[in-house]
């Protein structure tokens, strides 16, 4: 009987699971494109091809936060579902226990917390460097691209263009507003022809603009036109962007902690720990921060395990069969989660703090008062 209920309610938690982890996936994977590459496909810098291997390379990194919400809300969903059709009552009715009724629901999430560790400590990570190379790769192939006829062009910073007319290299007709922090217009220049290039040894992009008229706006009053505006004319301007600081592109020598794979954060404090010998120091910054990470990324993967089982009490208690407002309460209760994961995170450059062991607090929290109510739910 018990393995004939196990299957059942398996059945039901991996199905609501894999469809909520679908789901959050995709949201999180939108909300990317958007920020990042979308603008880019629309205006022809990037191919279709190449965003949706973008958008694969970052599969494995929104998976890391995808997960835990998806097990917790699959096991809203499917329990809460049971229990809605008096299923669970019945089962309790039958001498089943809540804790042998959730029994399917710690496995899944087992399992799942074992898959979270290795995407969070190897593949998020690996994917995310990835992502970022290919993406700086790609506009490297074609940086001339940014520059459009007739559209104003403000991916530089503090800067807009426009031109009439491109030919390839060359353009037609070029406007050029410098702006402040306060973006407004400093300086503006109008030329007749310019010229862009790239320079690939340091990726940067180059444009000269010739015969041009300058007006220089008043630093104190840039707004008003007609007071103090310079007008000289000069044969030519030069402005050059750097295509790395523009796109965050890191080098493999530089890159960021965060970044990292578990292997490498191993021999960077391998080697902070040579440090701290030399230096006769305890503890260092630098070793504090590669540690937070390992347990930051660890404690993610484990917060399937936590959620789960702060999931099957409240999914008893609640009994909504609704999808949508199962899917609410998950998101309402993994923002909490994630909400306590960057408190602490704040805390990661005081090293008295221990950040590196207080990130596990949330699923402490969680998973004890999952437990709490889980044994008190077993005794009703």
């Amino acid at each position: 009987m018990l393995n004939l209920l196990h299957r059942h309610i398996l059945k039901e938690i991996v199905v609501s699971t894999a469809l909520a982890t679908a789901l959050f996936i995709f949201v999180l994977l939108v909300g990317n494109a958007l920020r990042d590459v979308f603008g880019l496909v629309v205006t022809g810098k990037l191919d279709v091809i190449l965003f949706l291997k973008l958008m694969g390379l970052l599969i494995p990194y929104v998976a890391a936060y995808a997960l835990p919400m998806g097990m917790l809300a699959g096991t809203l969903m499917g329990i809460g579902r049971l229990s809605s059709q008096q299923e669970i009552t019945a089962m309790k009715a039958a001498g089943v226990g809540l804790f042998q009724i959730a029994t399917p629901v710690f496995f899944i999430a087992t399992t799942g917390m074992l898959i979270g560790l290795v995407v969070n400590l190897h593949y998020a990570p690996q994917s995310r460097v990835a992502y970022k190379k290919l993406m700086v790769s790609a506009i490297i192939e074609n940086p001339i691209g940014f520059i459009e006829e007739r559209r104003f062009i403000n991916e530089f910073p503090d800067t807009v263009i426009y031109t009439d007319e491109r030919e390839g290299n060359v353009l037609k007709g070029v406007w050029f507003w410098k702006l402040d922090d306060e973006k407004r217009v400093e300086l503006f220049i109008r030329g007749r022809e310019g010229h862009v290039h790239f320079r690939m040894e340091d990726h940067t992009l180059l444009l000269t603009i010739m015969d041009c008229l300058v007006e220089k706006r008043r630093a104190d009053s840039p707004e008003k036109f007609a007071e103090d505006i310079v007008v000289p004319t000069f044969g030519e301007l030069s402005f050059e962007w750097s295509m790395d600081e523009i796109f965050g592109a890191e080098k493999p020598a530089k890159t960021k902690v965060k970044h990292m794979t578990f292997a490498q954060l191993m021999e960077l404090r391998e080697r902070a720990l040579s440090a701290e010998r030399e230096a006769g120091v305890s503890l260092s910054g630098e070793r504090m921060s590669i540690q937070f990470h390992i347990q930051k990324n660890s404690a993610l993967a484990y917060s399937l395990f936590s959620l789960a089982i702060f999931g099957v009490p409240l999914a008893m208690r609640i009994g909504r069969k609704e999808s949508y407002a199962n899917f609410g309460i998950a998101l309402a209760i993994a923002m909490g989660y994630y909400f306590l994961m960057i408190v602490v995170s704040w805390m990661e450059g005081m090293i008295a703090l221990r950040a590196d062991l207080l990130i596990w607090l949330p699923n402490i929290l969680f998973q004890g008062a999952g437990f709490y109510l889980l044994i008190r739910a077993n005794r009703h």
